[in-house]
């Protein structure tokens, strides 16, 4: 034989011994952690297995959420704490929870979110008529990513506004959001209807204008000009 065979038998039968030795008992996978190794799971071919992986990860969910609600109940120090219009600093550990709570549409997060409504930041990203301010107000923010069931729990919290406060404002703009204009202001009609405090009626009233539609509007406008017109 010759050398060259010689040494390419020698590697080959190295390569084969160091193979051997390989534990094989697992499939060679990089290290993903539990919450991952999870997720594998849930393509388990056995039944059990894919239960327990989506049990585990029901259960990391649960513990994350309720993380998140602790830290978006917190009272975090202003950055100006002799101004009462301070806001708090820019992604602390309350406005990410916030925004989280939001993102992962955390229904039971609803009454933090309504009780911390007026909590500002000045990095969140709000976007609306009147408020171009409230892109301060990231529990507002988070309550219009859950949607349909902070609806409900919003108007309430609206009728304990007085008219043009800061949380009116907060509330309609959630409810504008999730709704729209003309569903927003049906839903406020029917919760005037239903009210049996008189505060709360008026409250609720005094909000009614800014659910008009972009029609609505454009008529109003056209009929004021017609009026000065004549």
């Amino acid at each position: 034989m010759r050398p060259l065979q010689i040494a390419v038998l020698a590697v080959c039968t190295t390569a084969a011994f160091l193979c051997s030795c390989r534990d094989v008992s697992e499939p060679n996978q990089p290290d993903v952690g539990p919450a991952a190794g999870d997720i594998v799971g849930l393509r388990s071919e056995n039944l059990k297995e894919r239960e327990k992986a989506a049990e585990a990860i029901r259960k990391e969910s649960v513990e994350r959420i309720n993380h998140l609600l602790e830290f978006a109940s917190e009272k975090v120090q202003r950055l100006y704490p002799d101004d009462p219009a301070s806001p708090y600093p820019w992604h602390d550990s309350k406005h990410l929870a916030t925004l989280l709570l939001g993102d992962l549409r955390a229904i039971q997060a609803v009454p933090i979110l309504l009780e911390n409504l007026e909590y500002k930041n000045p990095r969140s990203f709000i976007q609306g008529l009147l408020l171009d301010q409230g892109g301060w107000y990231p529990a507002a923010e988070a309550l219009s990513k859950i949607g349909m069931p902070a609806v409900g729990p919003t108007i309430e919290k609206l009728g304990g506004y007085t008219a043009d406060s800061l949380g009116h404002q907060l509330c309609c703009w959630v409810i504008k959001e999730v709704l729209g204009a003309r569903l927003g202001r049906l839903r406020v009609e029917i919760a005037i209807e239903e009210a049996r405090d008189e505060t709360v009626r008026n409250n609720l009233a005094a909000v009614l204008p800014y659910f008009k539609t972009e029609q609505e509007k454009a008529a109003e406008e056209r009929a004021e000009r017609e009026k000065a017109g004549q």
